[in-house]
Order: C-alpha cells, then structure tokens, then sequence
C-alpha cells in the first residue's frame, strides 16, 4: 500500500493540471495577442502625401502617439504562443507637418495588392420558396391566428 502512495505522490506533478511534461499540459492556455495588428495588405495602402486621418483610417488609432515626438506614431504587435517566445511586431508612421512622408517596421508592404482587392461578382441563382410552413408559423396557423393558402 505504501509503495502505490509513494508512485502516486511521486507522478502526481506531472498529472497535475498546471504542470506541463514534454510540451504536453492538461491545462488550456490560450495565444495571447496585444496590440494593433497590421497586415502587408495594410501597409501596401499607404503612399506618401496621405493624412493623418487616412493613416488612421488604414492602420487604425496608434498604440503609442510620443508627446515629444507628435510627427511619430508607433503600432506595436505581441503575440505569445504556448511553449514559444514572445514574437513583436514594430511599425512606425512618419509625418511631415499633417501628411504622410515615410514608414518603417518589420511590415513589409503585400506586392500583388491590386488582384487581392480585385472585385469579383458572383452571381447565384435562389429557387423561390415553395416547401412546407415552418414549425413557427405552423403554432400560428394551428393557434387560428393566420390563414393558410
């Protein structure tokens, strides 16, 4: 008897839910993302001469706006990943007076922008309605609230 207490006690920490062993843990834990996600097709939007307004519009509001630095503003990105390293993403927009002069960061701009904002139309062609009532409207009818057809 002793001897299964003793075995027990001894795996115990690693049956246990907050303990991982070999990159295998009985306790969920999420990705854990911060911060202002910018994607390339976001990026490849911006062009010199922009406003501040149509920066903020692509890129959405700044995580950091400088008080001494007012013509900068900082997007920062971290994610954490279960078992892997904090990965942070940088970028920053540049302006010259209230338009747009440069940006930098580890982004870097999508180069075929045009065919993914390409426009295509789909047309689908919908067969008109001509099955039964729904459980719904057959409580109503049943209730000789409606009229049926």
């Amino acid at each position: 008897m002793k001897k299964i207490l003793i075995t027990i006690f001894c795996l115990l920490p690693w049956l246990g839910g907050c303990s991982s062993w070999g990159g295998i843990s009985l306790v969920h834990s999420p990705d854990i993302e911060q911060g202002n996600i910018i994607t390339p097709e976001m990026v490849a939007l911006l062009e010199p001469g922009m406003s501040q307004r149509q920066v903020r519009f692509a890129l959405g509001t700044p995580m950091l706006t400088d008080v001494f630095h007012e013509q900068r503003w900082d997007y920062l990105f971290s994610v954490k990943r279960r078992n892997e390293p904090i990965e942070i993403k940088r970028f920053s927009v540049f302006f010259d007076g209230e338009y747009l002069s440069r940006y930098s960061g580890d982004i870097e701009p999508a180069q075929n922008i045009e065919s993914t904002q390409e426009k295509r139309e789909l047309v689908v062609s919908v067969p008109d309605y001509d099955g039964d009532l729904g459980i719904l409207e057959k409580l109503w009818y049943s209730m000789g609230f409606g009229e049926t057809d």
